[in-house]
C-alpha cells in the first residue's frame, strides 16, 4: 500500500485538526488537505505492485498522473515531497477524541 492510499483510504470521520509524520519527519501539510486529495482517488486506480517489469518510480509517476488529473494545480512535487507514492512499511494512529485530533505517524520502505 502506498502512502497515498493509506491517507485517502481511511479518512477518520470528525477529526478537525490531523499531523502526518512520515519516516521521523512531520509534513508541512495538514491531515486535512492530504485527505482531501488522496481521498479522490479510488484505491483501484492504481496498480501500486513493484515487480521486475514495474518500478517503484513508475508507481510514482502514475499516481502524479492520477494526483493531476483529478487537480491540475497540484505539480509533482506535492507528491514527491509528502512521499504520496511510497511503499508503507508501518503506521499508527494518536486519536484524541475531545480534541478531535490526530497523529498519523508513518514509516515507509526507503
Amino acid at each position: 500500500m502506498i502512502v497515498g492510499h493509506l491517507i485517502g483510504g481511511n479518512e477518520i470521520e470528525g477529526i478537525c485538526e490531523g499531523t502526518v509524520i512520515i519516516n521521523d519527519e512531520q509534513l508541512k501539510v495538514s491531515y486535512e488537505d492530504l485527505v482531501a486529495v488522496c481521498g479522490n482517488i479510488s484505491l483501484g486506480d492504481l496498480d501500486t505492485s513493484i515487480t521486475t517489469f514495474r518500478s517503484e518510480e513508475a508507481v510514482e509517476r502514475d499516481y502524479i498522473k492520477l494526483i493531476q488529473a483529478y487537480d491540475d494545480e497540484i505539480d509533482e512535487d506535492f507528491v514527491i515531497d509528502n512521499h504520496l507514492a511510497k511503499q508503507v512499511c508501518y503506521s499508527s494512529y494518536e486519536i484524541n477524541f475531545e480534541k478531535k485530533t490526530l497523529i498519523l505517524k508513518i514509516e515507509t520502505y526507503e
